[in-house]
């Protein structure tokens, strides 16, 4: 329960610190000149999928007290070269902002910096890019952070002895990246007993993920617990523990908080979420974006670390935590 209201409290400080001033240029026009709508375009890593929906829901809300429009736009498979396209196809339209949830920190450079040419402000949310010359802000999960937050749980739980699977999406987003290396980093530091696997990738969806997991479990069969470093890896990790019958004895803990990790956790087939807030933080974007529009580029922080919470069965149900759970669809 302390865990969650830190991490709570934590994520009011870093959303309230909004005082930085942006480097980008102002646009030329801004809403008060103009009876048109402003329209805002979010480009997510991939959709539907309840992390992305989540982030969406919160910055449509956070526009509608604007009186923004913001546009869902889909994007079919989690990976650079799909983002790619859909954000190169989707400038025609010009919207008057962008929000862009990149999924590889280099490869979608290019196509944000077209949008950036074209007169269009860019705010990242979730993720970042290496890159971030004239981006009007970055927002971002505290990825590492929550990495950290499910290796002190699966040291706790495991009594400091073991051996734990890591699972990611695939390689090259800075986003997942980033929480593997705070649980890997935790692990090395504070728990030395515990034996790390090398990283496995199982791709973007629940069977691929649950397929990967159980060739690892038949190569490791010695395997205490699994980190999903996304739903989607969770997801499968869960079915992949239940299929080979080791449900309760593998622990498995994951990141986010979708509709389906929530039902688990309250069976106990899953034992700890680490949850960003991906509502909150497209929220803040929105208001970034407006600030931005209107002129008042002093209230935009460039940069802004949002921390994740860590929910268990115990606190699943605090009123602190429950607007936190993920829904899907848009």
């Amino acid at each position: 329960m302390n865990t969650s209201r830190i991490g709570l409290a934590a994520c009011a400080a870093a959303l309230a610190l909004a005082t930085a001033c942006s480097a980008s240029a102002a646009p030329k026009t801004s809403p008060a000149e103009t009876s048109r709508t402003v329209v805002i375009d979010y480009v997510p890593g991939v959709s539907p999928f309840p992390y992305f929906d989540t982030a969406y829901r919160g910055a449509a809300e956070q526009g509608k007290k604007y009186g923004y429009q913001v546009k869902y736009v889909p994007v079919s498979a989690y990976d650079a070269t799909t983002q790619n396209t859909v954000l190169n196809a989707e400038l025609a339209s010009h919207p008057d902002f962008l929000l862009v949830s990149p999924v590889d920190d280099v490869s979608l450079r290019p196509a944000v910096q077209r949008y950036i040419d074209a007169g269009i402000p860019v705010i990242t949310v979730g993720g970042t890019l290496k890159d971030t010359t004239g981006l009007v802000a970055q927002i971002a999960t505290d990825n590492y952070q929550g990495g950290k937050l499910v290796a002190e749980h699966f040291g706790r739980q495991l009594g400091g002895k073991g051996t734990v699977a890591v699972l990611n999406i695939a390689p090259g987003s800075s986003t997942v990246d980033d929480r593997v290396k705070g649980f890997n980093d935790t692990m090395r530091a504070n728990f030395p007993g515990i034996t790390v696997l090398k990283e496995q990738y199982g791709g973007a969806t629940v069977p691929s993920n649950q397929q990967a997991v159980r060739g690892l479990l038949l190569a490791h069969p010695e395997t205490n617990a699994v980190f999903g470093a996304t739903e989607v890896n969770g997801e499968g990790a869960i079915a992949a523990v239940a299929a080979v019958g080791k449900t309760g004895q593998i622990q498995v803990a994951a990141f986010d908080a979708s509709p389906e990790e929530v039902k688990q956790l309250r069976a106990g087939k899953i034992s700890f979420l680490s949850v960003s807030q991906p509502g909150n933080q497209a929220a803040l974007a929105v208001d970034f974006a407006h600030a931005y529009l209107t002129g008042d580029k002093a209230s935009i922080k460039p940069s802004t670390l949002v921390p994740n919470v860590g929910v268990t069965k115990d606190n699943i149900d605090d009123p602190a935590i429950t607007p936190l759970l993920y829904t899907s669809g848009s």
